[in-house]
């Protein structure tokens, strides 16, 4: 009988041994070792992280990590003081509005029932500032930017040579000529994308770059 009461004590003198050591090392017992590391921040495709009105958003930026701000693109429904409905890709988006935002170019007003870009600021999650796409502000000739003679047209790829590329815009089909400088970015096809064209005073085209959001 003495022989297991000292048995029991020399166990439990043991196991409270075990117990202090586990505490003096500050950690749990079941702690593993991935728990003193941090986890290394994964790209935002590889999180199922995304924020609501992230989910919306073709920004490129985006995959660039979840804090920063990104471009919301869509027709602008509806307008309330403190938020704004966008209907992207068929579904109606309620977007807040942040007391500074800016409206460039138009009132907001003007731009119901047009498409336009937002761009979200990705902590609070609201619009920072609002304008026409350049589809949106674009003429018959797809012209939505001028200085002079100078002008910049959005429109859709049709066809280039060595010499010419040719676009189809509101009113038809246009074709322009390449100048003795002319800049060309974007690698593979370009067919029936949405690209943008910079056209020089002597109504030769400068420059071509694809929308990169398709």
């Amino acid at each position: 009988m003495q022989k297991q009461l000292t048995k029991g004590i020399l166990s439990l003198v043991t196991l409270c041994m075990i117990g202090s050591a586990a505490a003096c090392s500050g950690e749990p017992a079941n702690k593993t070792k991935s728990d003193n590391h941090k986890a290394e921040e994964k790209p935002i495709e590889d999180r199922q992280e995304l924020t609501k009105l992230q989910q919306y958003s073709n920004d490129p930026d985006i995959k660039e990590g979840k804090e920063e701000d990104f471009d919301l693109i869509g027709t602008l429904k509806k307008d309330a003081e403190k938020e704004m409905t966008l209907n992207i890709d068929d579904q109606l988006v309620k977007v807040p509005k942040s007391s500074r935002m800016e409206v460039e170019g138009s009132r907001l007003k003007d731009m119901l029932n047009k498409e336009v870009e937002a761009e979200i600021d990705a902590a609070k999650q609201e619009a920072i500032s609002i304008e026409l796409t350049p589809k949106a502000k674009a003429d018959k000739d797809g012209v939505y930017e001028q200085d002079g003679d100078e002008r910049k047209i959005v429109g859709i790829f049709i066809e280039e040579s060595n010499k010419h590329i040719t676009v189809k815009v509101p009113s038809g089909k246009k074709t322009y000529q390449k100048s003795t400088d002319f800049e060309k970015e974007e690698k593979g096809s370009l067919k029936e994308k949405t690209v943008y064209l910079e056209i020089n005073s002597a109504n030769e085209v400068e420059s071509i770059e694809k929308e990169d959001r398709e």
